[in-house]
């Protein structure tokens, strides 16, 4: 089986004086949940940063379904990559419905809006995570292991062939991390390479 990810010598810095890691190499397969760990501050967001596309490795190399991360950019990285933050500042009052929607933004052309397909996805995606209460409700006003759902949701709509989940049962109640744990276990069973 062919990797959808791979990291070969990965090495970074933020001001070229300090490393924050060095040598970092790993694959990850289709169906395959591969778990970072380290203690606070040791750059596990980072390195999910650098394979997200958002920070430049100094040193190394990422590649993305046989390609180097550094020619796939905007939207076709977007379709191969979903990431689901350690936690998300919630401004706008989009209804969570409108909010997974914008999921579809990197199979969009620019200043164009979701098709009734799209928010057909949608609504299949908040029936399989049974989200379909939430769907009027305000982004803004649910609780944080709603919240982490619906990111989650939103990265699926994506439809990306990896899935990053940044310390994706921070801050929740055990209840909710048990449901979170699930669903990625689930996700691998369909397929998603994913990577907490």
């Amino acid at each position: 089986m062919t990797n959808l990810l791979e990291v070969a010598d990965a090495e970074f810095s933020y001001d070229g004086a300090t490393t924050v890691f060095r040598q970092v190499n790993f694959q990850l397969k289709k169906g395959e949940i591969l778990t970072i760990l380290g203690p606070n501050g040791a750059g596990k967001s980072t390195l999910l940063s650098c394979i997200s596309g958002f920070r430049n490795l100094v040193k190394g190399t990422v590649t993305l379904g046989g390609q180097d991360l550094s020619a796939v950019k905007g939207r076709k990285l977007a379709q191969m990559v979903g990431f689901v933050p350690q936690s998300q500042v919630r401004t706008f009052d989009f209804s969570v419905r409108e909010y997974i929607a914008m999921g579809r933004a990197p199979y969009l052309g620019y200043g164009k809006t979701p098709s009734a397909s799209d928010y057909a996805m949608v609504d299949a995606v908040m029936e399989q995570l049974n989200l379909t209460h939430l769907k009027d409700k305000v982004y803004t006003k649910i609780s944080g292991g709603e919240c982490q759902q619906v990111l989650i949701a939103r990265v699926l709509v994506q439809d990306p062939q990896i899935i990053m989940l940044d310390e994706p049962v921070n801050h929740l109640d055990y209840g909710n991390q048990i449901r979170i744990l699930k669903l990625i276990k689930r996700l691998s069973t369909e397929g998603y390479g994913i990577i907490l």
